[in-house]
């Protein structure tokens, strides 16, 4: 399963002083940090200060110390456009939806780059309370895709999950998605872990289960924490018991290294 490290993101007041103040040595240690733990892509958002020049500052920082592909995460087609052009290598964009501006905003950039692309089902009217309007949203994007000659190897879809707390079905309904989405469309599928607990107390317990519950449906990436050990333990563990662990070799190096928390 694809890591991608959620820290790097301007909601979180520490980041967003960083980024205000221009603290290289801040950035370059989460950066560090997440990607020794694991990240296969770091998530890059800077909406909360000036978004656009923020972008290509921390794009551009990020690179100074990794390699780590990077997933360029904005509502703001500017700043989409400032991270892809700022950018080195691999890049990710997060993301595009069927709601008519951001639709109109992201296209033509998803389009001209043909990288990997985040799509969320859902419209103008919000997020869907039900698997057949998550369904129906993801066929009107892909077949505008695929009318556009956008490589569909290259799409994650994220049917969004809502809150626990608002209503108890919300992770079922999130499944139900996550399974028809693949069967019916054959695309890749993404998710964030923090909705689901939101307003819950032991919020990274409940992270950890969903996750696992989604990764045995076969969901192909996670943006997550990569710094909580349990959460990364836990998505080793369930790579061993869904068979993509040969012969528990990740499993038994790990537990060798004392690297599995319990």
């Amino acid at each position: 399963m694809l890591i991608i490290g959620e820290k790097l993101n301007s909601t979180i007041p520490k980041v967003r002083k960083a980024i205000k103040e221009k603290d290289e040595a801040f950035v370059h240690e989460l950066a560090q940090k997440q990607t020794e733990a694991g990240a296969d892509l770091l998530d890059i958002n800077t909406a909360m200060e000036d978004e656009v020049n923020d972008m290509q500052w921390i794009v551009e920082t990020v690179q100074q110390v990794v390699n780590t592909p990077l997933c360029i995460d904005s509502t703001n087609p500017k700043a989409i456009e400032k991270g892809l052009e700022t950018a080195q290598g691999r890049v990710m964009i997060n993301s595009i939806s069927m709601e008519k501006a951001r639709l109109e905003g992201m296209l033509p950039l998803a389009l001209d780059a043909k990288c990997e692309l985040v799509a969320l089902a859902t419209d103008d009217k919000g997020i869907p309370k039900t698997v057949d309007e998550r369904l129906a949203i993801t066929g009107r994007l892909i077949d505008i895709l695929e009318k556009n000659s956008f490589p569909l190897e290259k799409l994650y879809i994220d049917p969004l999950v809502l809150p626990l707390a608002v209503s108890n079905d919300n992770a079922l309904i999130f499944y139900r998605s996550l399974t028809e989405i693949k069967q019916r469309y054959g695309v890749k599928t993404i998710s964030g872990l923090s909705n689901v607990s939101h307003s819950l107390p032991q919020r990274r317990l409940i992270n950890r289960y969903f996750l696992a519950n989604c990764m045995n449906l076969g969901m192909d990436a996670a943006i997550l924490d990569p710094l909580d050990a349990q959460i990364m333990t836990a998505i080793m563990v369930t790579n061993l018991l869904i068979n993509k662990d040969r012969f528990s070799r990740k499993f038994l190096q790990s537990y060798r290294s004392g690297n599995i928390e319990g």
